[in-house]
């Protein structure tokens, strides 16, 4: 078991330095993360209310038998399109770290998960002409931001008799971005100028779920969290108290066959609690958004449904930050998967494939996305 977190561990560090996030995510907060594991990525999230590797709703942990760690990972390859032009860009990212278990002799199971909240990094550069000592001189200038918030969860899940399953957690918002603004001159007799500074955040927030199992073909799921809000400060001075947005979650999972596993979900988060504080801050504010996911799972092997299944999904949602063009940003997805179980089910390895389509007025990308989930049963 150490080994197994130690190699988690060594993997999720180059993270810092690899990640470079969607140009919807420059704006407010950043983009906001999905909290899923690969395996539910890859049926377009709809299994998320449900799956236990994934964040989203306490309750699903009642689907794990024994302890469990879980490591993902995500490449991006995206082709961004805005009024300054077109490029391509490639993003790496490590958005969600697990573990959790049955307490044994309860009907109880215990988790921690370390995930992805927010994400804003970027780099953003401009040319101009200013006028120095009488003078037009040609300047560049680059502002960067690396970081975002992070979601902390210690959560548990309680199976009552009849098929209930109630679940809670407590998250721990944390994070920052350090931001770097860079002036450079044509004229070498001018001296470059940069400035940096990290802006940090800090909140708690809770969430209480309910699961209901109809045998074990049909299931419903609903989950409603609240994250109260973030304390900003600014080189360890607070410039600011961002409200952060309520979420509720309703999902179904239905099997009509030994071979076929149905799901989907709807996800509402009111981020329109953050405008105010926002626009206050000099942003463009921020509405509430909904995400919708319908998915499945072929499994060719009913005696052995962990081996190379097949997981198909689609999503749709709208993101919380306005780009400055009145129009709030929109998303698509496609995903398929499939994933197998080896060393006598004691280790996992899952893959997504997923595309993507985000827009807003003049503002498009479109990215194709693999995601690797690594998962360790000691």
């Amino acid at each position: 078991m150490r080994r197994a977190l130690l190699i988690l561990v060594l993997l999720l560090a180059p993270g810092v330095l690899a990640g470079q996030s969607s140009q919807f995510g420059v704006r407010g907060l950043g983009i906001p993360g999905r909290w899923l594991s690969a395996r539910a990525i890859a049926s377009g999230g709809a299994f998320g209310l449900v799956d236990p590797e994934s964040s989203v709703s306490p309750t699903s942990l009642s689907g794990l038998a024994m302890l469990t760690a879980t490591f993902t990972g995500v490449q991006s390859f995206r082709h961004v399109e805005n009024p300054a032009g077109a490029e391509s860009l490639r993003e790496s990212a490590f958005p969600q770290l697990a573990i959790a278990g049955p307490i044994k002799k309860l009907p109880l199971v215990l988790g921690v998960s370390f995930s992805n909240y927010t994400s804003r990094d970027f780099t953003l550069a401009s040319a101009d002409t200013i006028l120095l000592r009488g003078a037009l001189v040609p300047v560049s200038d680059t502002f960067s931001s690396r970081g975002g918030m992070s979601d902390l969860r210690f959560a548990g899940a309680y199976t009552i008799p009849g098929g209930w399953v109630v679940g809670g957690s407590v998250h721990v918002l944390t994070g920052s971005n350090r931001l770097v603004s860079v002036r450079a001159f044509e004229d070498i007799s001018f001296l470059t100028a940069k400035q940096s500074s990290e802006v940090s955040f800090a909140g708690v927030g809770f969430d209480l779920g309910l699961m209901r199992n109809f045998g074990t073909s049909f299931s419903l799921a609903a989950v409603a969290r609240s994250d109260g809000h973030a304390i900003v400060d600014r080189d360890s001075a607070t410039v600011a108290r961002v409200d952060l947005p309520y979420t509720f979650g309703f999902g179904v999972r239905w099997r009509p066959a030994p071979a076929l596993d149905l799901a989907s979900n709807v996800v509402v988060r009111t981020w329109s609690a953050s405008n105010s504080d926002l626009l206050a801050q000099g942003g463009t504010g921020a509405d509430n958004t909904v995400q919708v996911a319908l998915g499945g799972v072929l499994i060719p092997d009913a005696r052995r449904p962990n081996r190379r299944p097949i997981r198909f999904g689609v999503h749709y949602g709208t993101l919380p930050f306005f780009l400055g063009t009145g129009e709030q940003p929109t998303e698509f997805g496609v995903s398929l998967g499939t994933g197998a179980r080896f060393a006598q089910q004691r280790a996992g390895l899952d893959l997504a494939l997923e595309q993507v389509w985000r827009s807003a007025g003049g503002y498009k990308e479109r990215a194709f996305q693999v995601t690797v989930g690594v998962s360790v049963r000691p």
